[in-house]
């Protein structure tokens, strides 16, 4: 059995830019000839940086593409000439094929596609010092004044 020797800067390119178009590590790599194992690949995104940059980046790209495919998903018209079996399994083959493309991008671009809203606080510098004397300013601003008998 001969060894072969995959180029990576050959491959990856092609495997990243099938991956932005929507498909998986695995599918990617089946379609090339001969294809690289998984293992292959997980192999090069742990010893080079750069590299796993640049495959987030097209998973981040693949999430973009899934959302666009729901709405053309959305879109398609229902074929004509289908009995009411027919059209039922259709209409739930089409929510299948959503409701995945919608869990895939959520889970592979959450802070764009995902449910939960970000309550993130980005500022952490808070004064506690300064809150309580603008606090104790608001009390004395709004307080009524006290005549003394």
């Amino acid at each position: 059995m001969a060894v072969v020797r995959y180029d990576p800067d050959a491959l990856w390119p092609i495997i990243l830019e099938s991956i932005a178009n929507g498909a998986s590590l695995s599918s990617a790599l089946n379609r090339l000839e001969p294809a690289p194992s998984y293992a292959w690949a997980k192999d090069c995104l742990r010893r080079d940086p750069d590299l796993k940059r640049h495959y987030q980046q097209a998973i981040e790209d693949r999430a973009d593409r899934l959302a666009e495919e729901l709405i053309e998903l959305a879109d398609t018209p229902m074929p004509e000439g289908l009995d009411g079996r027919q059209a039922s399994a259709w209409v739930q083959q089409l929510r299948v094929r959503i409701d995945a493309r919608k869990w895939a991008s959520s889970k592979l671009k959450p802070r764009t596609y995902g449910d939960r809203l970000d309550v993130s606080v980005e500022q952490t510098s808070i004064s506690i010092t300064a809150a309580l004397a603008e606090a104790n300013q608001r009390v004395i601003d709004y307080m009524p004044i006290v005549a003394n008998d």
